[in-house]
């Protein structure tokens, strides 16, 4: 199957050298890391729509068209697929950017040589990528032209997420249903065509304004008529309609469209089982509910061929399991990817998919907190200090739960990313706490919780941080003055309201109060990198 994609100057890429897993490929990162383009490229170099595609200076990457307009040179679009050994060898050569002797297509884009010339003479008049002497080559690594028919690859693409899908589904569908049919039931399908066109030909109304039509044009040719054409390969999507409950393909809902068409694609039967199934799902969760989501997830689960799903869910990440993520990164144009392929707590997620596990895989630094108030705690402390959410300095909060710290912390590791976690001490020291939540030891994960063993929790610790502005506090919090209030009996109110106390502080834009000092060196560790 695919095992590496190399991409140079095509579209939001600069550059790309990303390698894949054999069977599913989760490929997420943030809104214009280059996803789509790199499912795209994926697509075209496979064949999907190649015959349409047209040369803009928009398909090159944006540092081309300044590199152009100074140096006059011209640049060159390289997409590479890379397979396996398995692939036949008379597909093989170092027709290829390694110059390495492997399996593999190679799609350019570049100037055709017969203009050369010509440019050369009018470089100078030139203020954009001149694309009319371009031409797109697809070859083997042999050198040789890739000849459609003899891909020992059967693609199948999938794309909720577009403005046109509804359009596109209809012709899918309608090409997986006659890729999925036998030769005698192609045969039937094509014999009732034949009768539908007899019909319409013999109807008497027909040959009425058939007469009526060549009356108006028998003097120049005769003959002329309506009638269904059959011939060509556009009749299965211009005549034949797939309908669900009476109600056209096109017309049901997207999420429907999505699952039908993914159940068709995945179909093990075959009327070719030489060729291997590859299936690109472009955001899955699009136009469908949890459940719809969960339903299709256990479908894929099935699919016994090579697929790319990109996604910005983590509960799709989830199910078909963070072993097989891609997280994808951008700088200046450059792509680089992460794979966890070794994570140990993989398996958590998938049986429990709920967790917003990509707000860590995609972040720079992050909080782990345990619930709400925690969060309420940190952001308060945020807007006093720096005006501002986490997010605006880098940095995720995330509300997951004690007991699942070591989970996230794991993920967080293996990605490389700054992880603080905040926590109560549960009347532990700093050692025996760091036993029972049994967090990975690297130093990118480090726990914050009070050293002061008697204030066991968020509330306490809170209260013994303003314990100088206790009336004022308290005031806030119970939203009236109360006598002989002690920092014990405001803990004991504070811990039975503790959603409520934590609101009313974050309303309460005087940002007179103090959070706890083990939160403050959780933010400053992040922010300052201080140990």
């Amino acid at each position: 199957m695919i095992e590496r994609i190399i991409i140079k100057n095509f579209k939001g890429i600069k550059e790309a050298d990303i390698s894949f897993h054999d069977k599913i490929n989760v490929i997420v990162g943030n809104n214009g890391v280059g996803k789509s383009t790199l499912i795209e490229a994926i697509s075209l170099t496979l064949g999907h729509g190649i015959g349409q595609l047209e040369i803009t200076q928009y398909l090159f990457h944006e540092s081309t068209w300044k590199d152009f307009e100074s140096n006059k040179v011209l640049p060159e679009i390289i997409i590479e697929l890379y397979f396996n050994k398995d692939f036949p060898a008379e597909y093989s050569g170092k027709n290829n950017s390694l110059s390495i002797f492997s399996s593999g297509i190679r799609v350019r884009i570049a100037c055709d040589n017969s203009y050369l010339s010509l440019f050369q003479e009018q470089k100078e008049q030139y203020k954009h990528i001149p694309c009319e002497f371009y031409t797109i080559e697809r070859c083997w690594f042999s050198g040789d032209n890739v000849k459609q028919l003899l891909v020992p690859y059967v693609p199948w693409i999938i794309d909720s997420s577009s403005n046109t899908f509804n359009n596109k589904a209809n012709q899918l569908a309608t090409r997986l249903i006659s890729y999925k049919l036998s030769e005698s039931e192609r045969v039937q399908v094509k014999g009732c065509l034949r009768t539908l066109r007899e019909h319409f030909e013999g109807n008497t109304k027909v040959n009425v304004i058939n007469c009526s039509l060549n009356d108006k044009i028998k003097d120049i040719s005769p003959d002329f008529k309506l009638t269904v054409d059959l011939t060509t390969k556009m009749a299965w999507n211009t005549i034949l309609c797939p309908v669900l409950k009476e109600i056209p393909f096109s017309q049901i809902g997207l999420g429907d469209q999505c699952i039908i068409n993914t159940l068709l694609s995945i179909d093990p039967s075959s009327n070719d089982d030489k060729k291997k199934k590859i299936l690109i799902i472009e955001e899955p969760e699009s136009h469908l509910s949890h459940t719809k989501m969960y339903e299709l997830l256990s479908y894929l689960s099935g699919f016994d061929g090579q697929m790319f799903v990109s996604t910005h869910s983590s509960f799709v990440a989830n199910k078909l399991s963070l072993n097989n993520l891609i997280v994808l990164g951008k700088s200046s144009g450059i792509i680089q990817s992460q794979r966890i392929s070794d994570l140990e707590d993989y398996d958590f997620f998938a049986k429990v998919p709920n967790y917003p596990t990509l707000r860590v895989a995609l972040c720079d630094k992050a909080i782990l907190v345990e619930g709400p108030t925690d969060e309420m705690v940190v952001l308060y402390h945020f807007m006093k200090e720096y005006q501002c959410h986490p997010f605006a300095k880098g940095i995720e909060l995330i509300s997951v739960g004690g007991t699942v710290f070591k989970h996230f912390a794991l993920l967080g590791a293996k990605l490389k990313k700054r992880i603080a976690v905040i926590t109560d001490n549960d009347n532990l020291n700093i050692e025996k706490l760091e036993t029972k939540r049994n967090l990975p030891q690297e130093e990118v994960v480090r726990l914050f919780t009070e050293k002061d063993t008697s204030l066991h929790t968020l509330e306490p610790a809170f209260v013994n941080a303003n314990v100088d502005n206790l009336k004022g506090l308290s005031k806030l919090i119970r939203g009236e003055n109360v006598d002989k209030e002690s920092a014990e009996s405001l803990s004991e109110y504070m811990k039975k309201h503790k959603t409520e106390w934590a609101l009313k502080l974050l309303e309460d834009e005087s940002y007179n109060f103090n959070v706890p000092q083990y939160i403050m060196d959780a933010i400053n560790w992040l922010i300052d990198g201080e140990k």
